[in-house]
């Protein structure tokens, strides 16, 4: 009996451990399925399709009429350009589909024929044509500087138009990257009091425009959305009185990005709690030499002034590493130049055999030679406006860096007016001054006729020439390897440093955030939150 209990007990056991068995496995392959599902559907219920952006002081969303550099970046998911720049600022097509320079002054493009205007119309040369009449007309738009030097717009057919220029310009298809707006919606209308929602033939579409907020949406019928979908549905813009409380609506989560230059951004924002990408911005400050001064005129001079500049420390302990050192103009990123390697430039040794090499004494603590008969010193006056307190702040630097060297420095604080005369006039010695930098790789404005630094040079003018009608891009490399040597060597100008630019944005954003000077909306397409 206690047998036949035992072997009970036992098969009880055995079938309790079998059924355990089924259980754990047939629960475990659901479980794990299951989990799968959620994997799955985790990433889809948590990717959210609806982007939130702030502007301050909003004025218009036509591209044409906004002074806001926000409207602008926002404006280029609704309105397209003829052309348009990459991350390493290439000229690429865009609603263009091919573009030739037929002579030195004239060029013929050739449009995509697939484009609609987002209320279904063709986009066509007239539209072309329109936008650059209004754009002239517009004394306003910032867009205007690209069309100064149209002469003439000609519609040849339906997808093709002729730009006659009044001069040659070099690297002209930089000019072309202007929005297009549409001749149907605009003409004879006053678009600054126009009530109507704008259109354009991009991405994105305006839904709603009110003193609160603008929407967009996707545009499903965007002829490029095979090659390009979107994750992001929607676009909310909200609408902020000044960018303190773009700032603030940021640090609380209630927008996803913000795009500054101001570089005390952390007391608005705090250091923590967001992502953010810094790049070089297109404001590049330099000294400029005057080359025909009876000192300054002689190369070793230049030579050895930039040798004894540290720049480091300048961005260091003036800048308080809130900008980047800058050698060259186009050293932000221009695929014609990031491969130039400029290596170590200070050195005060090197500063003083140079000089020693040419000729040049130290005595009493300042450098001396004598120059058509007279006896010069190294004694110069450093011109900046008196009211930039940054630049004020540089000079004071330089002044301390060469003058530990024996180089004597009076700085020389101008007014508005005085500055202006001094930039048209170029009667200076040494100049603190900056530029805007444009997306061209043009340098004429440095290094061609009536430049700043009454610098001459014919072989670098050749150069100019040469790079400017010439399509390929390793000649165009080569020559600005060229160019940027000269630069080094003779020194017309020195590049001091250019501004930092931030992209800020919330730590739910997900995609590749490359910005560069023309766009932060690079790969938006692939950008969600979660």
């Amino acid at each position: 009996m206690k047998k036949k209990k035992v072997i009970l007990i036992l098969c009880l056991c055995i079938l309790a451990g079998v059924i355990g068995l089924v259980i754990y496995f047939t629960c475990g392959v659901q479980q794990e399925d299951k989990q799968g599902d959620v994997d799955v559907k985790y990433e889809k219920t948590n990717m959210i399709t609806n982007f939130r952006l702030g502007i301050a002081k909003y004025d218009n969303m036509n591209p044409h009429i906004t002074q806001n550099k926000d409207i602008v970046q926002i404006a280029s998911l609704i309105f397209e350009p003829l052309l348009t720049i990459t991350q390493d600022y290439r000229i690429e097509n865009y609603l263009a589909k091919e573009w030739s320079k037929v002579s030195n002054k004239s060029y013929i493009i050739k449009l995509k024929e697939n484009v609609k205007w987002q209320d279904n119309s063709d986009f066509t040369a007239e539209d072309v044509k329109f936008t650059i009449e209004e754009i002239k007309k517009n004394k306003k738009s910032i867009y205007l500087e690209n069309m100064k030097d149209i002469q003439k717009a000609e519609v040849v057919d339906k997808y093709t138009i002729r730009l006659e220029l009044n001069k040659e310009i070099p690297f002209f298809e930089y000019q072309l990257i202007f929005p297009i707006i549409s001749k149907k919606q605009y003409e004879g209308k006053d678009m600054v009091k126009s009530k109507e929602l704008p259109i354009g033939t991009g991405k994105y579409k305006i839904t709603r425009l009110n003193k609160e907020v603008i929407e967009l949406t996707k545009n499903e019928n965007w002829y490029n959305m095979e090659k390009e979908d979107s994750n992001i549905k929607n676009i909310t813009i909200s609408l902020y009185q000044d960018m303190g409380e773009v700032y603030n609506s940021f640090k609380l989560g209630n927008i996803d990005l913000v795009h500054t230059s101001n570089q005390k951004y952390e007391e608005y924002i705090g250091s923590m709690g967001y992502q953010k990408k810094q790049y070089p911005g297109r404001e590049y400050d330099y000294l400029a030499f005057n080359c025909t001064n009876v000192v300054l005129q002689n190369v070793e001079v230049r030579q050895a002034i930039q040798k004894a500049i540290d720049k480091g420390k300048i961005v260091s302990s003036v800048l308080e590493e809130k900008a980047y050192v800058a050698n060259f103009p186009l050293d932000y990123g221009h695929y014609l130049t990031k491969d130039l390697e400029w290596g170590e430039v200070f050195s005060l040794e090197e500063a003083n055999k140079i000089l020693k090499d040419n000729g040049w004494r130290l005595e009493y603590g300042i450098w001396s030679k004598v120059i058509e008969g007279r006896t010069r010193t190294l004694n110069f006056t450093i011109t900046v406006q008196e009211k930039n307190e940054r630049r004020i702040k540089v000079a004071e630097e330089i002044k301390k860096q060469l003058e530990a060297i024996g180089i004597q420095i009076t700085i020389q604080k101008v007014s508005d007016s005085n500055y202006k005369k001094i930039l048209t006039n170029h009667q200076y010695e040494i100049l603190l001054t900056g530029v805007y930098n444009g997306y061209s790789p043009e340098l004429n404005g440095f290094l061609g006729e009536g430049n700043l630094a009454n610098y001459e040079n014919t072989e670098v003018n050749n150069l100019l020439k040469e790079v400017s009608t010439t399509s390929s891009e390793d000649l165009q490399k080569e020559v600005y390897q060229k160019i940027a040597e000269t630069w080094r060597r003779e020194v017309p100008y020195l590049g001091l440093y250019r501004n930092r630019a931030i992209v800020a944005y919330g730590q739910t954003v997900r995609g590749d955030v490359t910005p560069n000077n023309y766009s932060i909306l690079y790969q938006f397409s692939q950008w969600y939150r979660q």
